[in-house]
């Protein structure tokens, strides 16, 4: 199974977002993959992500059951890969976990349409802002299941960062 852990600001809004719209997707995939979510800050610890991020998300037939917990150094050991939102939360864990930095990434790597851009944070947006994240996240998610099924198909001598793994 494929463990992937979304990074975030406070962890109630993109990455709870991130991991329940994977989550979802997968299952109806039938895909064996487990995403998990966290921030870097400790502001929100314990909450459950914005009711707005909930409301959103809801309207497409995913639920969001989290409790915001902090990024944890055991992460980088755990996950196979280590998403976030931006590059300035990518660099933050790149400082952290130096050795892991290649399986940090942008969550948006894996987007057809929204490559390499940040994933903007809807809390400070209207309430139409929280459906175009969500749009995005659902095009980051099903680019990123598209790569993992290639993966399989070629048998799995690529790693999950890009990078070839020896035969």
């Amino acid at each position: 199974m494929t463990a992937i852990m979304f990074v975030c600001m406070a962890n109630i809004c993109r990455s709870p977002a991130l991991m329940a719209v994977l989550n979802h997707l997968a299952a109806a995939k039938k895909m064996e993959v487990h995403a998990d979510s966290s921030g870097i800050g400790w502001v929100h610890l314990g909450e459950r992500p914005s009711q707005r991020t909930f409301e959103a998300a809801k309207k497409r037939g995913i639920l969001i059951d989290h409790r915001t917990q902090q990024f944890q150094d055991e992460f980088f050991e755990i996950y196979d890969l280590i998403l976030t939102v931006d590059e300035e939360i990518a660099e933050q864990l790149k400082l952290r976990g130096p050795k892991y930095a290649h399986k940090i990434r942008l969550a948006s790597d894996f987007s057809r349409k929204y490559k390499g851009m940040p994933i903007p944070d809807p809390y400070y947006l209207s309430d139409n802002g929280f459906d175009e994240v969500l749009e995005m996240i659902i095009d980051c998610c099903e680019g990123l299941l598209d790569h993992l099924s290639k993966q399989k198909v070629k048998g799995g001598n690529e790693r999950l960062d890009g990078k070839s793994s020896p035969s």
